[in-house]
């Protein structure tokens, strides 16, 4: 497999002047950019079970900090029907929220992002309880930074010349201070990157339910 000291080598091979250490960070800046994007990749899930793991809850506390690893949550959900009430008027059920084909509920919660140095964050609106697993919690991960060249990326070999392409994109939109109008070329790549790494065999984890009067095993198109 090529090492990233191999990809950093071939990188100067083409744009030269640069430092192995700056080719190295944009290097882990095209890795951000591409695994920032919120797909089924970058799911957290929990590999005994095969479904998001849960978010434990303390009675009578709303906001929790997510785990290290969480840079964004997707949706809090649970296995029965609940209610959502306020002090005027009975909202009616959480919305349906479909896992893997099976029919799920969407706890009503406010998200903030993960920052440098700082977690993510979820605040139930209303008291969760105290729980251990009731709670699953689908969030999208943080990117590994690459800090150093024995850290392999986390790309198949066969698209190491694509992330290379996408270093030199950027590198030379600051030698020619192209600016924002460089950003595109490097989007281009990394969705295209996206695309490849999404080939295969990808069951859709969640989706738009279905209306009730489309749910029949004989309705075209639902499964």
């Amino acid at each position: 497999m090529p090492t990233t000291s191999y990809n950093i080598t071939r990188i100067i091979d083409a744009v030269g002047t640069y430092s192995r250490p700056q080719i190295l960070e944009v290097l882990n800046e095209v890795s951000l950019i591409t695994f920032s994007d919120n797909t089924m990749r970058v799911e957290r899930i929990d590999p005994a079970t095969g479904m998001p793991p849960f978010l434990v809850t303390l009675d009578n506390q709303q906001t929790y900090d997510c785990p290290a690893d969480c840079r964004e949550t997707a949706a809090i959900f649970i296995e029965d029907p609940q209610r959502q009430y306020t002090p005027i008027q009975d909202r009616g059920l959480y919305q349906e929220y479909i896992w893997r084909g099976r029919r799920y509920f969407k706890v009503p919660v406010r998200q903030n992002s993960a920052l440098i140095n700082q977690l993510a964050t979820v605040t139930f609106i209303n008291n969760p309880g105290a729980t251990t697993d009731r709670y699953y919690h689908d969030y999208f991960i943080r990117h590994v930074n690459i800090t150093d060249e024995n850290m392999q990326l986390p790309f198949p070999e066969e698209l190491h010349y694509m992330v290379r392409d996408g270093v030199i994109q950027m590198l030379k939109g600051e030698s020619y201070s192209a600016g924002l109008g460089n950003i595109s070329p490097m989007e281009r790549i990394a969705a295209k990157i996206r695309s490849k790494l999404n080939k295969g065999a990808q069951a859709r984890a969640n989706r738009t339910p279905w209306p009730e009067e489309c749910r029949d095993a004989d309705f075209p198109g639902y499964h």
